[in-house]
């Protein structure tokens, strides 16, 4: 299951969100893609797993006291509304992890502190550190976990499961314990861990995780092909289905 965010509108606000989010508009609202910033603003967002063009979504007030924009993900996600005032002006998350906000609020590039921590954390050395006032929408990948930490309080986290952490939580990685832990744990070398004070927030499917499924599951070899009818070798023809789908919102 995946879910979609509708945002309503007040006259001249302005919402940013994801370039390719959007999935309707109401009457009145209109979007504006720009680089938000300059080149270097585009470019820094890229650093952080976005996109380098983002939309500005902005209602006129021509068909009522409300407008309406609907945005939905490009993995079936949950979606997390977070106050930056709530934690104190600033979230660090995992790339990609924002899909819209206030345009009160400025995403910046942040950096592991070791070189461990980019290398072997599983997040990478850059993360996307989100400042400034007013709302966040978070995306994560299946059942989000809401941990508060306290003072020195330590969670181990397996690679890809963090979204984010509010400024304060301590970000680095450890090896895990035990030679048969590290061959046959499915853990891999090292765990995340995050240290209090503190909010973090977990996903139950990271995005790579599923994907590294899928691709294990795919046949190799040339299982699948295109039979092509060599001339005087006779030829078959062979009839193909589509298929639909259907989306669910909550």
């Amino acid at each position: 299951e995946s879910q979609i965010v509708t945002i309503r509108l007040e006259p001249d606000q302005v919402l940013r969100a994801e370039s390719g989010a959007m999935m309707y508009m109401t009457d009145g609202i209109s979007m504006n893609t720009t680089s938000g910033g300059g080149l270097s603003a585009g470019f820094k967002r890229m650093l952080t797993g976005q996109n380098v063009f983002i939309s500005d979504y902005t209602y006129d007030g021509s068909s009522g006291p409300y407008g309406y924009v609907a945005l939905g993900t490009d993995f079936p996600s949950k979606i997390v509304r977070l106050s930056l005032e709530e934690y104190g002006g600033k979230i660090v998350c995992q790339k990609g992890a924002l899909l819209c906000a206030s345009h009160t609020v400025d995403i910046n590039v942040e950096f592991t502190k070791s070189f461990g921590g980019g290398f072997f954390g599983g997040e990478g050395f850059v993360l996307q550190g989100l400042t400034g006032t007013g709302d966040v929408m978070v995306k994560a990948g299946g059942t989000l976990i809401r941990k508060d930490l306290k003072e020195g309080e330590v969670l181990r986290v397996s690679s890809g499961c963090l979204v984010g952490f509010q400024e304060g939580v301590e970000f680095d990685v450890q090896m895990v314990p035990g030679f048969k832990n590290v061959l046959f744990g499915g853990e891999g070398l090292f765990l995340t861990t995050l240290t209090g004070p503190g909010t973090v927030w977990l996903q139950g499917q990271p995005p790579q995780r599923m994907i590294s499924e899928i691709a294990r599951r795919v046949p190799s070899g040339g299982g699948i092909g295109l039979a092509v009818p060599l001339p005087g070798m006779g030829g078959g023809g062979g009839e193909g289905g589509e298929g639909g789908g259907s989306d669910s919102s909550s």
